[in-house]
């Protein structure tokens, strides 16, 4: 079985310098948030962090990426994300301090949502917290006992490589992993899935998922879950985030570019992490490349924090409003 790999990021020169902070937000962020400490590292090498409580009816979203300077996540020669920023020869630092803030982010995530694609690329890697303090300090000062569980989304589960290392960690390390899908993803993986496995739905309605006796979700380590949403190949993400709050997921990071464009379509993305790596990568291979808004109706989102570290990295904080209408008449300006 495979064991969980943790080290201690170097810290001599993580330090992300913050130039602008929106600390009316911030104020209210924290007043609003079920966190009464800030661990410490971040406080040090970061900015203090809080984040509000979740919805009734769904867990509170924040996503997390890098991106080149023209908006690219992958570069098309290797298409592992990672890369965008471990590439920028000229600052490795920042590229360290890039993955450390999703170690942060991590940290106060119940549960990670990744795409069957991501494990595809990326046949190493796992959604547990690698950096050992922020493990630590997890627990002790934001009282989570365990990993965030792994939530590996897929239309119709025949882009899930069972045989990824995250799916046969040892038990003993309490990584929980789980798998959303609609209905015939649950036929799939009966048929062809070597796991252990246990079914939730479909479900199609709230009052369905009231109904259903959903277990603790941090327990039976051994067994992956699979929690079935919506019809034939189209799962219901919305109905995803109430099962996923009906098992206690109050923070939810999520990983999968393409799934946290879908979420932003669908309005239950709350804030967006994006850091910028002063790379030019070209190409194609930019997150919700398959959604198009239009020119009067999109979303928009306010700038709630900036850090830098030397002149190589951006790091954002973005809380994401919708429905913005336009209220100001520009047809004046010949521009």
């Amino acid at each position: 079985m495979n064991k969980l790999n943790f080290f201690r990021t170097p810290k001599e020169n993580l330090k992300i310098n913050m130039v602008f902070r929106d600390e009316k937000h911030l104020a209210g962020l924290k007043a609003a948030s079920a966190e009464t400490a800030v661990m410490p590292d971040v406080s040090e090498y970061y900015t203090d962090l809080y984040f509000p409580k979740a919805p009734a009816d769904r867990p509170y979203t924040f996503s997390s990426i890098v991106l080149s300077s023209d908006g690219k996540m992958a570069y098309q020669d290797n298409p592992a994300g990672p890369l965008v920023a471990k590439n920028n020869f000229l600052d490795p630092d920042g590229s360290l301090g890039d993955f450390w803030v999703l170690n942060v982010l991590r940290s106060y995530a119940d549960a990670i949502i990744v795409g069957a694609n991501t494990l595809a690329k990326e046949p190493g890697i796992t959604c547990h917290v690698y950096d050992q303090d922020l493990t630590g300090q997890r627990r002790e000062y934001l009282g989570k006992r365990y990993q965030p569980a792994g939530v590996v989304v897929s239309f119709d589960a025949t882009d899930i490589p069972f045989d990824h290392y995250s799916f046969h960690v040892d038990p003993a390390e309490e990584l929980k992993m789980v798998i959303a899908t609609g209905p015939d993803g649950m036929e799939y993986i009966k048929a062809n899935s070597p796991l252990r496995h246990e079914f939730f739905g479909p479900f199609r309605s709230r009052e369905e998922v009231d109904a259903a006796e959903l277990p603790a979700l941090y327990q039976d380590f051994g067994v992956v879950p699979v929690i079935i949403t919506g019809e034939g190949k189209t799962p219901d993400s919305r109905l995803l985030m109430y099962v996923l709050k009906k098992l206690g997921v109050e923070k939810l990071c999520v990983e999968s570019p393409s799934y946290c464009a879908a979420m932003l379509k669908e309005e239950l993305l709350d804030e967006y992490f994006i850091d910028y790596s002063m790379v030019f990568v070209g190409g194609t291979t930019t997150p919700g490349s398959f959604v198009a808004y239009g020119y009067l109706d999109h979303p928009h989102a306010d700038l709630i924090s900036l850090g830098v570290h030397k002149s190589n990295f951006l790091f954002t904080r973005q809380k994401i409003r919708y429905g913005v209408k336009n209220t100001t008449d520009l047809s004046g300006y010949q521009y």
